[in-house]
């Protein structure tokens, strides 16, 4: 099962993470198109955060995400 995992994630691309199956060879040409109005309301706040040149930051600092609908 880890053989057949590590096949498949080896396949994946790294720019878009789709399998070469279906983003690879002639058969594939005009398959996909880029859509940029889908918004992911996990990376805009990270993103937003990185691009705050005033706050303060130190070495292996990360920026995470934190549900705060779950937060009583």
């Amino acid at each position: 099962m880890a053989l057949a995992l590590t096949a498949y994630e080896d396949a994946l691309c790294p720019g878009c993470g789709l399998h070469s199956s279906v983003t690879r060879g002639d058969h594939n040409v005009g398959r996909h198109e880029a859509d940029d109005q889908v918004v992911c309301h996990g990376c805009a706040p990270v993103e937003e955060k990185q691009a705050d040149k005033n706050r303060a930051t130190f070495p292996g600092q990360k920026i995470v995400i934190r549900d705060t609908w779950s937060e009583g």
